[in-house]
């Protein structure tokens, strides 16, 4: 699967020179945030063994943790979705709520 990282680090550029005056200051932490999300660029946490007869390291890159990063919230998106899930009532039917357009109400 593609991450959004890779598509907003090969489009950012066209992207901002074609959006940055509309853009407010939120949405350009939410891209550097999501741009270097569990990146080389982003902080690290180096994992040792506890064990003292080996001596296997792992480097773990941190994810940012922006609320709007669909890889640091897809747990809480799948819980949130499993919640609603569970809300539904168990028939064979479902509802649709919609708004008429005023042309068709009386």
């Amino acid at each position: 699967m593609i991450r959004l990282a890779h598509i907003i680090k090969k489009h950012e550029k066209d992207f901002l020179k074609k959006y940055a005056r509309r853009l407010l200051p939120s949405h350009f932490k939410a891209i550097q945030a999501i741009k270097i999300c569990r990146s080389q660029q982003s902080p690290k946490m180096l994992m040792q063994c506890g064990n003292a007869d080996c001596s296997h390291k792992l480097l773990l890159m941190h994810s940012c943790g922006h609320r709007h990063c669909p890889h640091c919230q897809n747990h809480e998106t799948q819980a949130w979705i499993d919640k609603q899930i569970q809300k539904q009532v168990p028939a064979d039917y479902f509802m649709i709520t919609f708004t008429l357009p005023a042309q068709l109400r009386r």
